[in-house]
């Protein structure tokens, strides 16, 4: 088995990938394709995409890969264009729990339209060439409706060669354990449910349940207080209890099955948790400016998950660091 080797891999870059699944090649076939899906990097070890479960984010550590051709790494030539990435990421964070659409996808493969028919959903490759068509880059034709070749094709884009690496053992089975993002969006989907229900409302991301409550204070407290009872809150407690050696030095030597790859681990925490952490103090600023301006209780509830969120990072980032001193 096999991983997309961090080092190699850069914001923005577009994975597409296939697997010995039937549904895999049921895809490729109907859509003509040598990949089956497409996937965003966010960059700090993230990436964001849309399968069956809708648009969520995972590890790239938990991307298992059979065999070393089975993903392509795609990334813009025009490096003017790369301080236009950002906003391709915003798009796909906003874009986080957007329910899937089978019919939107089978449209793209099989009859284009120009106007997407549901357009509060979402699809792998419209996910990742509408992400790129909100920064002004156009990677396909019509970023509504597209298939994994077009991306493959588009003249934009150039590969990376070289990709992967084996996975150990250890990192194979850490793959292959329970995600808390996977709980994470279990949870999401639970309250985009419930807030729909309340609503009325298509809600469909976190971001619309942020815009339903601005606009309706009434919601303000009965969704605040449904999210309260769910685990939303303490899934990084889950995550420190479930994978400790990502918050603890001497676990993170233990974990790994050499020296340098424990490093290498300790070196990318060490270096990406900064970033990690301006995009949440983004996050908290953009909740206090909403706070001040439109009081909410579910805007206080979110500053001190956020807040709880970069002590984490802090947690990960000084565990890191002592692990690269050691050495």
């Amino acid at each position: 088995m096999y991983l997309i080797n961090i080092d190699l891999i850069q914001e923005g870059d577009i994975i597409l990938y296939r697997s010995s699944l039937d549904i895999s090649k049921l895809v490729r076939k109907i859509t003509k394709s040598q990949y089956s899906h497409a996937i965003l990097y966010v960059g700090v070890g993230s990436i964001i995409d849309s399968d069956g479960y809708g648009v969520q984010s995972n590890n790239i550590q938990r991307l298992l890969i059979e065999k070393p051709d089975d993903i392509i790494i795609l990334r813009l030539k025009d490096k003017s264009l790369y301080n236009k990435l950002e906003l391709v990421e915003m798009f796909a964070r906003r874009n986080i729990g957007m329910q899937y659409s089978t019919s939107e996808a089978k449209i793209a493969a099989l009859n284009k339209e120009v106007e997407a028919k549901e357009p509060n959903r979402q699809f792998c490759t419209r996910f990742i060439a509408q992400a790129y068509e909100s920064a002004g880059i156009n990677l396909v034709e019509n970023a509504n409706y597209c298939v994994p070749e077009e991306i493959l094709e588009s003249p934009l884009l150039f590969t990376i060669e070289n990709p992967t690496r084996e996975a150990s053992q250890k990192e194979i089975d850490y793959a292959k354990s329970e995600s808390p993002l996977v709980k994470q969006y279990e949870i999401h989907n639970i309250i985009l449910n419930r807030a729909r229900e309340i609503s009325g409302k298509d809600i469909q991301t976190l971001e619309q349940i942020t815009e339903l409550i601005v606009d309706h204070p009434e919601y303000d407290d009965e969704i605040t207080e449904f999210i309260q009872n769910t685990e939303y809150l303490y899934m990084m407690e889950k995550d420190k209890e479930d994978n400790s050696w990502r918050y603890n030095a001497e676990e993170m030597l233990e974990f790994f099955d050499n020296p340098e790859s424990a490093i290498a681990n300790a070196m990318f925490y060490a270096t990406t948790e900064s970033k990690t952490r301006e995009r949440l103090y983004q996050t908290i600023s953009a909740y206090k400016m909403l706070n001040r301006v439109s009081p909410r209780k579910y805007f206080e509830m979110e500053i001190e998950l956020y807040q709880r969120l970069i002590q984490f990072s802090n947690l990960r980032e000084t565990e890191s660091i002592k692990v690269l001193k050691g050495r």
